[in-house]
């Protein structure tokens, strides 16, 4: 966030998956405004809308009127961690941008730093960069975030048998609650003006670095050691990123034998991410969905970002 990345670089790892939002727009002559994702609304102009991210996209690309924008997703949970709202900014703007096109004309830069600017000033939400970014870009890449609110990209060159061997080791479950992560975010940014915190902020900035080390060295139960770590120090930032259920669940899967793991996205609810060795996994699993209302999601990594699709 710009409260910790204008006074210092910031630095993100992270990965897309194979879990996406559709965005689907359609002209609509004669008519006004229409929007289809939990539920159908309708509005005579944009002006009149509830949902903040599309109004304020639309008017960002000066739209009106005359079109239906829907969206679905594979992952049905509210307040999921995975970087859904940034997922779909990043789809309507690149729908936006290019209509008519088989393809996107307009650069991965251009989608990541636009939804930033939607997301960020002109509906006033507390986020930061990397959920646009990634889904912008696509793959497993470290982002710097510089005072200057450039973003500098590197690539984490792929590997198949360490990404292959990276995926079967992680596990992504849903912890059954979701949560407003704006809320959230309000706070952390808040805490950036207490100095402890601020620190272990910096600690989480650095750790980006180590576990971009530790993949391209094929030292995988180091990085899941480091996730850990890296958990530790973010839930100190803010007491709502955590509490006694998520606590629970957490040393659940390390009591079977996980090396570690952290709530994704803003903390507070949504999915969690673990790390387990082949032997454990299996017990791991079963140990946090006895008795619980947490589900565990299958995924693939995957290199592509934000891309178009026309249907006739």
């Amino acid at each position: 966030m710009p409260n910790f990345f204008e006074k210092e670089k910031g630095a993100a790892l992270s990965v897309t998956i194979d879990k996406y939002i559709y965005v689907m727009v359609h002209k609509t002559p004669h008519l006004g405004i229409k929007i289809m994702y939990d539920s159908i609304e309708e509005f005579p102009d944009v002006e009149t809308m509830q949902h903040a991210i599309t109004r304020e996209s639309l008017k960002h690309f000066d739209v009106t009127k005359e079109l239906t924008v829907a969206s679905i997703a594979d992952i049905l949970a509210k307040g999921s961690g995975l970087g859904s709202s940034s997922a779909f900014t990043v789809g309507l703007i690149n729908c936006l941008a290019n209509p008519d096109r088989h393809e996107s004309l307009v650069s991965r830069e251009y989608l990541a730093q636009t939804a930033y600017h939607i997301e960020r000033n002109m509906c006033n939400y507390p986020v930061g960069k990397q959920d646009q970014y990634a889904a912008a870009y696509g793959g497993m890449n470290l982002y710097e975030f510089n005072s200057d609110d450039s973003v500098e990209i590197k690539p984490i060159v792929y590997n198949r048998n360490v990404w292959s061997e990276l995926e079967s080791r992680l596990i992504l479950v849903y912890s059954g609650r979701g949560r407003n992560a704006n809320s959230i975010l309000q706070k952390q940014a808040a805490a950036m003006s207490d100095e402890a915190k601020f620190d272990l902020v910096r600690r989480s900035r650095d750790k980006a670095y180590v576990a971009a080390r530790y993949l391209k060295e094929n030292k995988l139960d180091d990085f899941g050691a480091l996730l850990h770590d890296a958990w530790l120090d973010k839930k100190g930032v803010e007491a709502s990123i955590t509490n006694e259920y998520f606590d629970g669940i957490y040393n659940r899967a390390l009591e079977a034998g996980a090396l570690g793991g952290k709530l994704l996205g803003a903390g507070g609810g949504g999915f969690f991410i673990f790390y387990a060795t082949p032997d454990v996994k299996e017990r791991v699993i079963n140990t946090i969905t006895d008795g619980t209302t947490c589900k565990v999601y299958d995924f693939r990594f995957t290199e592509r970002g934000s891309n178009i699709a026309t249907y006739c």
